[in-house]
């Protein structure tokens, strides 16, 4: 075998490792995130998955037990495997705030009624 063909070889092998450890750090990283949002008490993707917005956001600050900030809701809700914007969050939390289900405690911090 000439080196010009082992260096394909060993390229091609290389490409395909690459891409499998690609993908065991993506199961990784979901694995470590619906742990920390089990540790949080957050709920998880399974819960949070299926749900709309509003519920999903209701219930993150539901079982916060605390106040928290629409970056905090957000970071929340992507631990629990949700893709969802800031911009979106806001404005979700402007309309819970106008059905009353949530107030605002203090600036930029949200709770649930």
């Amino acid at each position: 075998m000439s080196i010009t063909a082992r260096i394909a070889q060993l390229e091609t092998k290389l490409a395909e490792q690459e891409q499998l450890i690609a993908q065991e750090v993506a199961t990784f990283r979901g694995i470590e995130a619906e742990l920390a949002s089990l540790r949080a008490g957050l709920p998880s993707k399974r819960a949070l998955g299926d749900v709309p917005r509003t519920q999903a956001i209701l219930s993150v600050l539901r079982t916060s037990g605390t106040s928290l900030t629409p970056t905090e809701i957000l970071e929340a809700l992507e631990g629990a495997g949700r893709t969802e914007t800031r911009q979106l969050v806001t404005a979700t939390l402007d309309h819970l705030l106008k059905k009353r289900l949530v107030r605002r405690p203090s600036r930029g911090r949200y709770l649930a009624v």
